[in-house]
């Protein structure tokens, strides 16, 4: 049995800042988006950034080795929120690995996704080529109800 001490726990722990580019705010996350203290981190941001009015968000994925399917979940989760909100909620600098992920789970009709966080605040209202730019609430219902028995 391994052990993991205190100071290698919290380096595994995601962590979150925000910044403002334009009239978009964008979430930078570093670590794994995987289990449930992640999912907090990321939700706690997506319902104060919906109170605040956010009208643009960048999910800026590029330091995100990983993604469980919580993580997953949560990802989902704050496209529906901001949805109902009127915001916009893209993922830029999505890994090949996760970039996968998203295509074997058929979320790439969900996800708005840039290569940069440039590029998805220079196209603000514009999603990437191939894309669809909206899925029906239902169509996200059964995708949460997937992940959530997965």
């Amino acid at each position: 049995m391994a052990f993991v001490n205190e100071a290698e726990r919290e380096s595994s722990i995601m962590k979150l800042t925000e910044r403002q580019i334009g009239d978009a705010t964008v979430l930078e996350m570093r670590g794994a988006l995987a289990g449930t203290r992640a999912v907090e981190v990321l939700d706690a941001a997506v319902h104060r950034l919906c109170r605040l009015g956010a009208s643009s968000i960048v999910a800026d994925m590029s330091r995100v080795p990983s993604v469980d399917l919580e993580g997953l979940g949560a990802l989902v989760d704050a496209h529906r929120v901001f949805g109902r909100a009127g915001a916009r909620f893209t993922l830029a600098g999505i890994t090949k690995r996760l970039h996968d992920l998203v295509v074997i789970t058929r979320l790439l009709t969900v996800f708005d996704t840039y290569e940069s966080v440039e590029g998805a605040v220079g196209n603000a209202g514009m999603p990437a080529a191939g894309v669809a730019p909206a899925v029906s609430p239902m169509s996200l219902s059964v995708i949460q109800r997937f992940l959530r028995r997965a």
